[in-house]
Parts: structure tokens; sequence; C-alpha cells
């Protein structure tokens, strides 16, 4: 009686089994290294690749990424989120790549890319019509024509984070706002334009506001805040440290159902109001 081959990982069901079961266990690196193993190896995992949902490259700049960045473009056909965030390694061409083929994506952080530009967002703005969150954080290239074109196309972002995008005006995130009204999460983090104005605007138009961080925009008041306070009644967090002009008067309209990363005791010196803005006194 002849003996039964014994079964080896490929002989189980890879569509219905590995792909589904195991795949999702495996990170990136488990992957490129089972890939090496064997010719079959490399096919299975080419194949599962088209499965793979998540892309978390988030700061990895070792010698051998861009190529297999490379190689997940060839072979990825559904993924919904991507995190790129500090690869100094990207460049327009190999990111819109990626995204002309993976046009399902929801999710994309590319926060802290030096060697990418505002065309690496046409992709995004054309194709990617079910995008849900946007980080683009300290990319300086983010220009404001390029914020107009995001808001022609998409009126369904939920949460975005343009923190330290400097080239920004207060315009064209108002008009961002007026266009999407489902914004829950939204960071404007260090942006020296950004007034009470838009703060009226959030409160106005953005109700359903849960995460709001306006660290650092130094011309930002109690006036808007009170307003915050007033009309988005499902704000969890609230950031506004190195805000010098906003105090305890209005935080404390807020304190008990929001976050606030300023504890009430926090100490604040008073500054010139020659810019007609309330006198603010030392908090003890």
């Amino acid at each position: 009686m002849r003996a039964t081959a014994e079964l080896t990982l490929f002989d189980i069901a890879w569509e219905d089994v590995l792909f589904v079961n195991l795949f999702s266990l495996l990170s990136l690196e488990d992957l490129f290294n089972l890939r090496c193993c064997s010719r079959l190896s490399k096919e299975l995992v080419d194949s599962g690749l088209r499965h793979r949902k998540e892309i978390n490259l988030s700061g990895n700049n070792s010698p051998h990424i861009l190529r297999a960045f490379q190689l997940l473009s060839q072979n990825c056909r559904n993924v919904r989120s991507v995190n790129l965030a500090k690869c100094n390694w990207l460049h327009d061409s190999i990111l819109s790549e990626f995204l002309n083929v993976n046009t399902r994506v929801t999710r994309i952080n590319l926060s802290e890319c030096p060697n990418i530009s505002s065309a690496s967002l046409q992709p995004i703005i054309i194709k990617c019509k079910n995008l849900l969150a946007l980080k683009l954080a300290k990319c300086s290239w983010l220009t404001i024509g390029a914020m107009e074109a995001l808001t022609l196309h998409h009126s369904g972002i939920q949460e975005l984070d343009i923190s330290h995008c400097t080239s920004l005006s207060e315009r064209c995130i108002t008009i961002f706002l007026l266009n999407c009204r489902l914004l829950r999460a939204l960071s404007l983090a260090y942006i020296p334009c950004i007034t009470d104005n838009l703060l009226y605007s959030i409160a106005k138009n953005s109700k359903e506001m849960r995460h709001l961080n306006i660290i650092g925009c130094h011309l930002t008041t109690d006036r808007g805040v009170g307003a915050i306070s007033l009309y988005c009644t499902q704000l969890e967090s609230l950031m506004v440290r190195d805000c010098p002009y906003i105090t305890e008067r209005s935080l404390s309209l807020l304190r008990g159902r929001v976050f606030i990363d300023r504890p009430k005791n926090y100490q604040q010196f008073n500054i010139a109001p020659n810019i007609g803005l309330p006198r603010l006194y030392l908090q003890v």
C-alpha cells in the first residue's frame, strides 16, 4: 500500500484559508522573508499581497525599502490604509504608481515626506474617491492650489492633519470646511494664519467635530474657543498648548466633558493687548 504523501503549507487552500487566516497575522517583513524561501513561496506571497489591506512603512528608511515598495506596487490591488510617514526615499512617481492601482484607499499618511511634491496628491484627489483620512503634517510642499483641488473633489473626508503646513491660507481651509461637513478630526497646529474666524467656521460647519488641534495658533482667542464650546457639542479633545490668548475663561466651558491638553492651573502671563485681543493675566 503506497504511503500517503505529507502535506505542506502550499497544499492548504490559498484563497480560502492562507490568505484569509494566515496572511493577516504576518507583518510585511514576515511576508518578504517567506517570499525569499522558494519559487513557490514567492508565488504564494505575490498572490497574497493582492488581498493585503494595510501597508505601514512609517519611518522605514532601510537601504532596500524602495525596491520592496516597488514590489508592493506591482502586486497590491486592495490596500485601504497606507502609512508612509517620514519616508525619505518616497518620490512622486513611485507613489503615483502605487496609488493608481490602489484606488480604494480610505486612509493615507504622508506626513514628513520631504521628497514628494503636491503633484503626488493628484491620484489621491482624482482616483481615491473613498478617502476618509488624510495626514500631511509638516509637508511644506502642500500648496493652496492642491488644497483647493482636494476640496473640489472630496466632501466625505472625516480626518485631516495639515499641521505645520505654513503655505496654506485661512481662506482655503475655510472653503474646505464648507465642503467637508462630516469632519471629525482636524489638526491645524502651528499654522500662523489661523484666527478666530476659522474657529467660527468650524463651529458653524463642523458639528461632528470630535478632535481639534490648534496648538501654536497664536492668533486664536477665547472668543473662538467660546464658539467651539457652544456649537461643537460632540467635541472630545481640544489641544490648545502654546496659544497665549486662550485662557481658562473659555476652557472652563469645556472642562468635564472634553479632554484639554492644558491643566486648569496652567500659568499664563499677561501679553501686550495692543492687537485688540482680551487682556490676559497670570492665573493662580
